[in-house]
């Protein structure tokens, strides 16, 4: 997704917010149905509240659940009919994953990668209550199961340890072409910016007259594989052009995990690949890697999947504005 898309997409999520946002009170005026299924007083409110979170992601570098990482975010939702609500949230969360978990006979083990990812989200999500709640705002279900869905754009910045040797620091991936992105005869280079399709469930409990605890979980699916930086075949190290570049995009022979600091298995690697492979680029230099891990001859991630990220939370809101219009739909 390049930066033009990016910058519609942009443009189509601000729409949505402004439509989902006002439409309510316009469809309450113009819908009159002629035999209400429930009763008519049924009152509509706003409501805001915090989550803490708890973050995993799936992709191309392995990630149990000794990865999971917090996150935080802050809601407010309208309620617009006895069962619909209609929220707009911001959120901050971290991914993290390793190669270096696996085991020594694993392909992922050799290859040697690991990431974080910081991000940051806007979504705008309906949610619908299984048992609607009729009535005042007091009067609400003391447990309501429910459902979401919406969409969800947001920036994320994916980096990774340089080599243990080297330093501690973190570095970008994006901006390296891990793969060759942005490099004649490789991919484009990806956008920080994407979208996301939030889909879960969760359940609210009643505190008292105006607070409410909830508990959830959902799947964000994106529509790209660059959570991690890790997507497609491994590229000639000649054309990145750069020695941090290649450094990060071929980590087979490091002897340590930079992650982790613990030493590598190099001799398990060695046993299962071959000895160390040389060649030389166009560039006339020379570049060491595990054998095969080479462009043509491996590939360095699934070009064929999606990353997708999870959210669970614990959520406390409470409602700020009553005695508001609520249109009673037919369902």
């Amino acid at each position: 997704m390049n930066h033009r898309s990016t910058k519609y997409i942009v443009q189509i999520f601000l729409c949505l917010v402004l439509f989902l946002a006002l439409s309510p009170d316009t469809q309450a005026q113009r819908m009159r149905p002629s035999k209400p299924m429930k009763p008519s007083n049924t009152e509509g409110y706003v409501s805001a509240g915090i989550q803490v979170n708890a973050m995993n992601y799936t992709g191309d570098i392995p990630a149990g659940p000794n990865y999971t990482r917090p996150g935080i975010g802050a809601f407010i939702s309208r309620k617009i009919s006895p069962k619909l609500h209609i929220q707009l949230g911001a959120a901050w969360g971290r991914l993290e994953a390793d190669d270096a978990g696996t085991a020594p006979s694993n392909d992922t083990y050799a290859r040697n990668l690991h990431f974080r990812n910081d991000l940051k989200e806007i979504s705008l999500l309906a949610q619908w209550d299984v048992i609607g709640s009729y009535g005042k705002h007091f009067r609400r279900k003391g447990v309501s199961p429910y459902l979401y869905a919406g969409i969800a754009l947001f920036h994320h910045n994916p980096q990774a340890k340089i080599p243990t040797a080297e330093g501690d620091a973190w570095v970008n991936l994006q901006p390296l072409g891990t793969e060759g992105q942005g490099r004649p005869g490789y991919a484009q280079m990806y956008s920080n910016i994407q979208i996301a399709v939030p889909v879960g469930f969760g359940f609210k409990f009643k505190l008292d007259q105006r607070w409410d605890m909830g508990i959830e979980t959902g799947v964000r699916f994106t529509f790209f594989d660059y959570l991690d930086d890790v997507s497609g075949d491994y590229p000639d190290m000649a054309d990145l052009g750069n020695p941090l570049a290649v450094a990060m995009s071929n980590r087979s022979l490091e002897p340590a995990a930079a992650l982790s600091g613990e030493l590598r298995d190099l001799d398990a690697i060695a046993a299962r690949f071959g000895a160390t492979e040389n060649y030389t680029g166009f560039d006339g230099r020379t570049y060491r890697t595990v054998p095969s891990f080479r462009r043509g001859q491996s590939t360095r991630g699934n070009v064929n999947s999606k990353d997708m990220y999870f959210v669970t939370g614990v959520r406390l809101s409470y409602i700020i504005n009553v005695g508001l219009k609520c249109p009673q739909f037919r369902w």
